[in-house]
């Protein structure tokens, strides 16, 4: 019994001395991780990578110490995002680093014969996109964190704000995934709360028509709900948007804080910095040596309302003090 006493105390200290000594070689070890990142026009995309940064920081991990960052923005190009993807697979990376659905598709179809460990954020539904089976499963090389807020939880909100709303126009480009999921997503929502949904699907090609449709689509609805679509919230088509939305006085939902800043009345979304914090985790466990497809994926753990208080004024929209007292950014 005693020789069995000292064999077990033999084994844990052996194993102390092997978890001691595998800390110190990860944390001294220099890793290399490639980061696709879709857009650097929208400021969602930028705020979650600096979101990412900073927790790796704060981890321990910096650039020139221990970490190497190969940063790549492609700008929404497919095949730029392929090209780069397929790079950082040839550079034998230690990991990938995805920003935004487009990025992650590209990186998964790249891994596909080496399946190099991927970590996605600011992804919209990757579930209904195909990145994930499920989120406690991924099924393949990847997890993550999304930016998915269902769009009932929103729909729910902007019911408080707009009570006499009866029909919603929602608009949103066909070549991005996210944005077509989601947009389905929000024409069921609105018929299960008793609107009337009037969808505008936009190929790529008929952007420069953008005005015409929007002008339209102004005069049969009373708001206008841009669902997750990073070709619709580039600068210029918001900007579209709004113009047109404020000329036929109804006002607009979005999915982001910056774009109640830029005159959107309204928005229930992620916090995008605090999903990129919260996607360091996996990415730490996976640098450790865990096993990407056992990390579980994650949708946001901080839900935020955003509320233009000088656009809803413009509109003469009064704002109840039970949905101010509820709103975290308000812009007046």
């Amino acid at each position: 019994m005693k020789k069995y006493f000292k064999c077990i105390a033999l084994i844990s200290t052996l194993m102390i001395f092997y978890l001691f000594c595998f800390g110190c070689e990860t944390k001294n070890k220099e890793f290399h991780i490639g980061v696709l990142q879709w857009t650097e026009k929208i400021h969602a995309f930028n705020q979650t990578y600096k979101g990412v940064l900073d927790g790796l920081k704060d981890k321990g991990y910096k650039e020139g110490v221990n970490l190497e960052i190969d940063y790549k923005n492609v700008e929404q190009d497919k095949e730029l995002a392929m090209k780069t993807a397929l790079d950082f697979v040839k550079k034998e990376v230690d990991l990938i680093l995805t920003l935004g659905t487009g990025s992650t598709l590209a990186a998964l179809e790249a891994t596909e014969k080496k399946p190099i460990p991927i970590v996605f954020s600011i992804v919209g539904d990757p579930k209904a996109t195909g990145i994930i089976r499920t989120y406690e499963d991924s099924g393949r090389n990847i997890t993550g964190v999304s930016m998915k807020v269902d769009v009932k939880e929103q729909f729910d909100m902007v019911k408080e704000v707009l009570p006499e709303m009866e029909t919603l126009g929602i608009i949103y480009c066909t070549e991005m995934p996210q944005a077509v999921v989601t947009g389905k997503e929000a024409t069921t929502a609105a018929v299960e709360l008793g609107w009337k949904p009037l969808t505008v699907s936009v190929i790529k090609r008929d952007l420069p028509e953008l005005e015409n449709l929007l002008n339209s689509l102004a005069k049969k609805v009373d708001s206008i709900y841009i669902p997750t679509d990073p070709i619709m919230n580039l600068p210029e088509n918001l900007q579209t948007i709004i113009h047109i939305s404020d000329k036929h006085k109804i006002p607009v939902v979005s999915v982001t804080k910056k774009d109640v800043e830029d005159g959107v009345l309204m928005a229930v979304h992620c916090d995008f910095y605090e999903i990129g914090r919260q996607a360091v985790d996996p990415m730490v466990q996976i640098l450790s040596g865990v096993n990407v497809r056992t990390i579980p994926s994650q949708k946001p753990m901080i839900n935020k309302l955003s509320l233009n208080l000088k656009k809803a004024k413009s509109l003469n929209i009064q704002i109840k003090r039970r949905v101010i007292l509820k709103t975290d950014n308000i812009i007046d």
